[in-house]
């Protein structure tokens, strides 16, 4: 028994789930979140709310800018509120409007790169006692450990791609030197085993080629690695679509990319349209 409940953690989403539990257990607050930020979106990756006293869910999207959390990360509003409502900025926010917040706790979880991934973050109904604010060290420590696991998922999520990239090599269109649909729809599908693994969903560039009979399509690979040289993954989906993983972009500047390459290819005399997805989340973003 003893074993098994000191068995090492394995990954970040399993260490995230370790440290809700305990934070919860332990600080007296009803909802502990892990979240991720992504352009204006703040994404509740995993909670714990044993007794839902918050209607939030895993999956839930909040404006970013309604959140404790941003004035937090904007160092504008303390990390911890054992009186929340006594924080101009928490009173004044739109959450505050819809959830009754007593008391705060958030801190940042940062990348490998040392950029906002998230936060580490719970609230309660109820007013805390004083003794609550002494809980924040041991948040930070805890914050910096998932920041930890991240770094090192994400150095195994880019090894896995080189493999993946590896593995596959045989099946390419011979005409671009892309990924064929077949080896595309392979790695397509481990990426996305790997975003769900960490809840963070990699995003995909969609072009589709508007082809007449002038169409050069040795121009059109040209204008797609001068666009994302060597450093993506590139598939040749159909004869008129082509598929770029940009696992390290937000939408925002995925869409961005699509606007370029489309710029890019109309320089050359091609019309095509773009739509942005990712391996996650259904919805789409088009042009």
């Amino acid at each position: 028994m003893i074993l098994k409940m000191l068995a090492p953690t394995m990954d970040f989403r399993e260490a995230s789930r370790a440290v809700l539990e305990h934070l919860q257990s332990t600080t007296g607050l009803a909802l502990w979140m892990i979240t991720r930020t992504e352009d204006e979106a703040w994404i509740i990756l995993d909670r714990s709310d044993p007794n839902d006293v918050y209607p939030v869910d895993s999956g839930d999207m909040i404006q970013w800018s309604d959140s404790f959390c941003q004035h937090m990360i904007e160092g504008t509003a303390p990390q911890i509120a054992r009186h929340a409502q006594q924080i101009p900025l928490f009173a004044g926010s739109t959450i505050s409007q819809k959830l009754a917040i007593g008391a705060y706790a958030g801190v940042p979880i940062l990348d490998r790169d040392g950029e906002l991934f998230g936060t580490l973050c719970g609230i309660d109904p109820e007013i805390q006692p004083e003794a609550f604010e002494e809980h924040l060290p041991l948040i930070q420590l805890l914050a910096r450990m998932l920041g930890g696991y991240l770094s090192m998922e994400l150095q195994l999520q880019s090894m896995q791609r080189k493999s993946d990239r590896s593995s596959l090599h045989q099946m390419v269109d011979p005409t671009t030197s892309f990924f064929n649909r077949e080896g595309w729809s392979r790695l397509i599908q481990r990426e996305r085993e790997r975003a769900n693994r960490l809840g963070r969903p990699s995003n995909v560039l969609r072009v589709e080629i508007k082809l007449t009979v002038q169409t050069n399509l040795s121009e059109v690979v040209s204008a797609i690695k001068d666009e994302f040289g060597s450093e993506h993954l590139i598939g040749h989906i159909a004869t008129d679509q082509f598929e770029i993983l940009l696992e390290d972009h937000e939408m925002s500047l995925v869409i961005e990319r699509g606007r370029s390459i489309q710029d890019r290819l109309a320089s050359r005399g091609i019309a095509s349209d773009y739509n942005a997805f990712n391996l996650k989340v259904v919805e789409t973003a088009t042009a």
